[in-house]
């Protein structure tokens, strides 16, 4: 479709009887000027509730355009995928500005940028803002370690916090980030219910820790992914044991 469609596309979504609720270009070799076409339609389509950018090689420059659509007052914008769109910690800082303003995003796929450590502390921040709305985060495969995770806890264990779903799969997490993980999902104000940590090169001392933080707060965490880590069976075999006790609200492990 090129940049060059997209500007023909917004003058269509602009429309106030445009009814198109999602819109996906995924992977048309989109440049950051097409962001920038879009972000009129992020401030004027009375109805579209989904974009799916990923794959196009927008970069910090698009997302920078993006942000500005998606803080505008007339934006309906509830989930944005910009997986693999070649951003690092400066896109997600504009993001996290979003996340803070009344913005009605409460999905957001941020997998396969190379966000870094200071990319998700970025986030962290928006996350704690009272006017956040996002539930759902994907931070998967962005070159991350452990020294995220100590701000990732703090983040979940806000009041203001009110992500369900996070996934942090393909980062080198090793069992000490999942230790500070653990500290904010101990947190009675943590929420999250859904949490994927594939292949984080885990041990079953991180098992260990997860099972002491759901004893804490039993009554949210419902789905667990651990493939792809040096597990032991009989570690697992004390999760499966908590998904038959009533207490706790698990009820799935892979």
């Amino acid at each position: 479709i090129t940049d060059s469609g997209v500007e023909t596309l917004v003058e269509g979504l602009s429309d106030p009887n445009c009814k198109l609720k999602q819109l996906r270009l995924h992977g048309c070799g989109l440049s950051p000027q097409a962001c920038k076409h879009l972000t009129k339609a992020l401030k004027e389509s009375p109805k579209l509730q989904e974009l799916d950018l990923s794959m196009n090689g927008i970069g910090n420059e698009g997302v920078q355009h993006l942000a500005n659509g998606l803080r505008a007052p007339g934006c309906h914008l509830e989930t944005l995928s910009v997986s693999r769109c070649g951003i690092t910690h400066i896109g997600a800082g504009f993001l996290a500005k979003v996340l803070c303003s009344i913005s009605q995003l409460f999905k957001l796929d941020l997998s396969m940028n190379c966000l870094r450590d200071q990319g998700v502390k970025e986030i962290c921040g928006g996350m704690k803002n009272p006017y956040s709305h996002l539930k759902v985060l994907n931070l998967s495969q962005c070159s991350l370690t452990d020294d995220c995770c100590a701000e990732l806890s703090v983040g979940l264990s806000s009041k203001e916090n009110v992500v369900i779903d996070l996934d942090l799969s393909s980062n080198d997490l090793q069992d000490k980030g999942v230790k500070k993980l653990c500290m904010g999902m101990r947190a009675p104000h943590c929420k999250v219910e859904k949490l994927s940590l594939r292949s984080c090169g885990l041990s079953s001392k991180s098992v260990e820790c997860l099972i002491t933080a759901l004893k804490s707060n039993p009554q949210h965490l419902a789905e667990l992914h651990l493939m792809g880590n040096n597990l032991q069976d009989s570690s697992i075999r004390v999760l499966s044991d908590l998904t038959k006790n009533q207490k706790y609200t698990l009820t799935t492990i892979e």
